[in-house]
């Protein structure tokens, strides 16, 4: 089993690494505002060093009979917030807004970490407080940021929509494998989970960035090659 858990873990590496590689194309290749492509590489490169840890074994605990990878929750303290933020910046939302989505998303995170190092009814209750979060996310991801994608270029507001269904779809997934796993009601054994989340972790990342990739035409340009169709709906900055 250890050696089957590694493996996934050492692709996982992999899957990420090719995000890592499309970010790099899009540094090197696109002549866009540094902002839209800089982030991105943090997301599935701190992931990727994640997931090299995890394969190596460090900062794995047991809790109640099952290994818990401490590393995949210090990815995703940093690279779900800049997952949610980005898509604001698509939609050119402000700061505030996107610095309040990201601040709930590190709650819904730390819960969900204190729900699997904890045992009882208290872990129930994390578990329930850090759904609830991510249902508090919804606000910001289908109410909020669409507001201010409305004033963009038609063809910022698909990127958005892709984004947005991306990540809002997708993380669904994270709570029902939890329940599902060791560590709720067991139907799913610590290996089965560890493969799925594994999976699900290359696929929120990598194709999120292939998707930015697709789409990287409707970011404005940083010299005089940028047309006016580029630059009039989208030149806004994200502001306060």
């Amino acid at each position: 089993m250890i050696a089957v858990t590694q493996l996934s873990y050492v692709l996982g590496v992999a899957g990420l690494l090719v995000g890592v590689g499309i970010v790099a194309a899009l540094l090197r290749t696109t002549r866009a505002e540094t902002g839209a492509f800089a982030y991105l590489l943090v997301i599935p490169g701190f992931a990727a060093a994640s997931y090299a840890a995890m394969a190596l074994g460090v900062g794995t605990v047991v809790v109640d009979g099952y290994a818990l990878p401490v590393p995949r929750y210090v990815d995703w303290l940093v690279t779900t917030p800049l997952l949610l933020g980005y898509i604001g910046y698509v939609a050119g939302s402000s700061r505030r807004l996107i610095l309040g989505a990201g601040a709930l998303d590190a709650l819904m995170i730390l819960l969900g970490l204190g729900a699997n190092l904890v045992t009882g009814p208290a872990r129930w209750g994390l578990f329930v407080a850090s759904s609830l979060c991510y249902i508090g996310l919804l606000v910001p991801l289908y109410r909020l940021f669409p507001r201010d994608a409305a004033e963009r270029s038609e063809r910022r507001r698909q990127l958005f929509g892709v984004l947005q269904n991306h990540v809002g779809l997708l993380w669904l997934a994270y709570p029902a494998v939890w329940l599902a796993g060791p560590a709720g009601l067991g139907y799913v054994s610590g290996l089965g989970a560890v493969l799925v989340i594994t999976y699900l972790d290359v696929v929120a990342k990598t194709p999120y960035v292939y998707f930015v990739w697709q789409h990287r035409h409707v970011f404005p340009a940083t010299d005089s090659r940028a047309t006016s169709a580029d630059t009039s709906p989208d030149s806004s900055a994200v502001a306060d």
